[in-house]
């Protein structure tokens, strides 16, 4: 048995999303979960935990979704181990994050841990007055690039009174999609970057709850 995540967008309209369900049940595969990622302009984007026979079937899984009227796949990623659940992760990453005993392994930890939770290209904490980098994983951007993302993050209409705003911006000639959240308290920003698939909106929640999380661990180690 394979486990993969698939990610739709669908429309937001009763029905929908059994359709879909009804389809990957037909081909003998099983919809273990179902997070919702974002809902505006009538469209809502899902990511569904997939359990598949074989990859024999991947080909016919993709065409019997894309049967539902108004459907298209946003990705289909096979994932080693079990399928992710975010609550649970979000648990441990923020238990690990308080366990750490310097601000500096707390640093390290984060982009380390978000990176892998999101499939990202890279994660970066910067010092929001320099932009100088404070722990890193992954391939990063020129630091022009970086330094914009940043202010982004730190701009007064990002804020959101005192727990950090977060900022997105696109990249260009198939480089990621940026997002960035503000450590208010330690004067620092978290920028995480992914080309395919596009960070959505409650990938971009997760990514601000990240950086809250740390920046009390951080001001509790200060």
């Amino acid at each position: 048995m394979l486990n993969y995540l698939i990610r739709v967008q669908l429309p937001d309209r009763p029905g929908a999303l059994g359709a879909v369900a009804s389809r990957i049940g037909s081909v003998g595969a099983d919809v273990v979960s179902i997070d919702i990622l974002q809902r505006s302009g009538g469209i809502v984007v899902d990511e569904l935990g997939v359990v598949l026979a074989g990859d024999h079937l991947i080909k016919l899984l993709r065409d019997e979704i894309l049967e539902v009227d108004g459907v298209s796949i946003e990705s289909m990623r096979p994932v080693d181990g079990a399928l992710p659940d975010r609550y649970a992760e979000l648990l441990d990453v923020a238990t690990e994050l308080f366990l750490q005993t310097s601000s500096g392994r707390l640093a390290d930890h984060l982009v380390v841990r978000v990176r892998q939770s999101l499939d990202a290209a890279f994660a970066v904490v910067l010092d929001c007055a320099s932009h100088r980098v404070i722990a890193s994983d992954g391939t990063l951007p020129d630091r022009d690039e970086l330094s914009a993302v940043a202010r982004r993050a730190v701009a007064p209409e990002s804020a959101s009174a005192g727990s950090g705003g977060v900022a997105a911006a696109s990249g260009s000639g198939g480089a990621p999609v940026t997002v960035s959240a503000a450590m208010v308290h330690a004067d620092l920003v978290l920028v995480v970057g992914r080309s395919d698939p596009a960070l959505r909106a409650r990938e971009m929640q997760w990514v601000s709850t990240m950086a809250q999380l740390a920046d009390h661990g951080w001001r509790e180690l200060a």
